[in-house]
């Protein structure tokens, strides 16, 4: 792939990463045109954050993966999958009713030595939020296969640790994957204590205001008449 494209872009208040992916309804006429041209071709278009009418310039790259529904009405439903993250080089400005193309500069990661221990200790975070919060619901990540070297787990990370958009776009805006990863270790480090205080109070209410700290059944579980 050449340093350079021009690509469609489709400007959304989400921020979509390499490898995850999206569901859109398309309602637009020029989107839905978009979308049209993108499964008949199988060709990329730009998804770039929109925050208070600021066009962002980093933007990832996506293909449509499913189309899920089409509507009696010509709208439709599809699920996106994030490729190649790049940076807005020029914006064409086009009608209201148009759709917008750009040429935009690939962006790659830095060539650094991953952090073994940063790595780790990020996806222990991670993993615990995905008990405490989505109670199996999600998958934890296997340390075995997402510290690997050609591994980004910055990403596949970041998609479900509850970031707010703008902190989604500076993440995507950095190259340098250990960078990413402190960012995202400070974050859950700071979230999993709130979590855990919520889940407290979950078990509160769920006990009639009792803590339950014995196992039930077990050797510490107080008789009937300690009750």
């Amino acid at each position: 792939m050449t340093d350079q494209a021009r690509i469609p872009l489709f400007p959304l208040g989400v921020v979509l990463f390499p490898q995850s992916r999206i569901p859109l309804h398309i309602f637009e006429d020029r989107y839905k045109k978009l979308i049209d041209e993108a499964v008949q071709s199988n060709s990329i278009f730009g998804i770039n954050y929109v925050e208070e009418d600021r066009l962002h310039s980093v933007g990832c790259a996506a293909h449509v993966v499913e189309v899920t529904e089409r509507h009696p009405d010509g709208e439709i439903d599809v699920v996106t999958e994030g490729d190649r993250r790049y940076e807005v080089v020029e914006l064409e400005q086009n009608g209201p009713d148009q759709l917008s193309y750009a040429i935009v500069r690939w962006l790659d990661d830095v060539v650094e030595e991953r952090d073994e221990k940063l790595t780790d200790e990020t996806i222990e975070l991670f993993n615990e939020l995905t008990r405490i919060a989505y109670k199996g619901s999600i998958d934890p990540l296997d340390e075995s296969i997402w510290a690997m070297p050609e591994k980004l787990p910055s990403f596949k990370i970041a998609q479900k640790s509850g970031l707010e958009a703008p902190q989604r776009q500076a993440l995507l805006s950095i190259t340098s994957e250990n960078e990413r990863l402190t960012m995202l270790h400070n974050f859950l480090a700071q979230l999993l204590p709130k979590v855990k205080e919520i889940e407290t109070i979950n078990d509160l209410i769920r006990n009639d205001g009792y803590i339950v700290t014995w196992n039930k059944g077990g050797k510490d579980a107080p008789s009937e008449d300690e009750l």
